[in-house]
């Protein structure tokens, strides 16, 4: 009980300390466009059998793997979120996740994929986004409703693959394809490949994948207010600024190129006010970003295919004293079951 409330004290010190430097995504049938979202479910008291707290024994084991795993191991291996407030915390590609909130596998209008991940976790916020997104995404393209996937894990983090960022709850990616008319296996949940809106030589659109629907379906989520960043592939992005140049469309400057994104939009929010230790990112500069000399340089082959030099050392991994302090704190906090998701996995 002693090591609990240290680590609860702790938990909440780091917090605090936060706030005081602050002011000094097959599912059933497609919905109608009249659907509406249900509220997340009332959060439930802690109790034993909620929380259950580490053994003397299990923390000690932990204290010797935080000087000797790094941080994406560390997280990487919790599979339930942490007590206390939900809270992000750090900045998104360097941070972690208090109290998150598991988003359900299922829904009217979404599918979550990828499950062996666990990475269905995230700031209510971003529960809140998907939640009010995916009707909207299915009314504004006809399709059933959007696949989901990866957002963050349950105490965000550095993830062992495929992400820089996705560490503080905010961050989540959905796919450019349609939902199917029916519930995806788990095992197909994991098999199956994303459709590329990118031709193989990485500078044209594949007119084989690429529908007027995917515009509508990037402004769906750009148009969000709580969303800071869309990011695309340049030639998705390239398109949209040819498509939408005589129409209002100021939604385009979140609308910004990165490396890869051909198969999904990655969608970040801003840091939410309950958050006072999140970094929020800058802003996205005045322009829509449709400028030629900067999207043409993103089909440079200078970009495409940067040269490889000889290889040198690895580098360092992260270790957790690289994150924010609280960070540490989160990890070794007791695993907190009320902020499960009420479906069936």
């Amino acid at each position: 009980m002693f090591a609990r409330i240290v680590t609860l004290f702790a938990l909440s010190v780091a917090i605090a300390a936060g706030a005081l430097a602050a002011t000094g995504r097959a599912a059933l049938a497609q919905t109608s466009a009249a659907a509406t979202t249900a509220p997340l479910p009332a959060p439930k008291p802690v109790n034993a059998e909620q929380s259950k707290e580490a053994s003397p024994a299990e923390q000690k084991d932990l204290t010797e793997r935080e000087k000797t795993q790094s941080a994406k191991q560390l997280f990487g291996s919790v599979q339930l979120p942490s007590i206390g407030k939900a809270v992000s915390i750090g900045y998104y590609p360097r941070g972690c996740l208090s109290g998150g909130v598991e988003f359900p596998v299922n829904g009217p209008t979404w599918q979550v994929m990828r499950l062996s991940r666990n990475r269905n976790w995230g700031h209510p916020n971003l529960i809140h986004f998907l939640e009010k997104f995916a009707p909207l995404a299915a009314k504004a393209t006809g399709w059933n409703g959007i696949l989901v996937g990866d957002l963050a894990q349950p105490r965000g983090g550095p993830s062992p693959s495929d992400h820089a960022s996705h560490q503080t709850g905010l961050d989540v990616d959905i796919w450019f394809m349609p939902m199917p008319d029916r519930v995806l296996t788990k095992e197909e949940r994991d098999t199956v490949q994303a459709i590329s809106l990118v031709s193989d030589d990485w500078k044209h659109l594949n007119t084989k994948t690429w529908t007027p629907q995917h515009v509508e379906f990037i402004k769906t989520a750009a148009q969000q207010p709580e969303v800071q960043r869309v990011l695309v592939n340049a030639v998705i992005k390239k398109e949209l600024c040819r498509v939408e140049a005589k129409k209002p469309h100021a939604w385009l400057a979140k609308v910004r190129p990165w490396y890869k994104h051909h198969d999904h939009i990655h969608v970040r929010l801003k840091c939410p006010n309950d958050s006072p230790n999140c970094k929020a990112q800058a802003a996205v500069p005045g322009d829509d970003g449709c400028g030629s000399k900067e999207l043409d340089r993103w089909l440079t082959d200078k970009v495409l295919r940067p040269s490889i030099g000889e290889p040198g050392k690895p580098a360092k991994p992260m270790m957790l004293s690289a994150l924010p302090p609280a960070c540490k704190a989160v990890l070794e906090s007791p695993a907190n079951r009320t902020n499960l998701a009420n479906d069936k996995h």
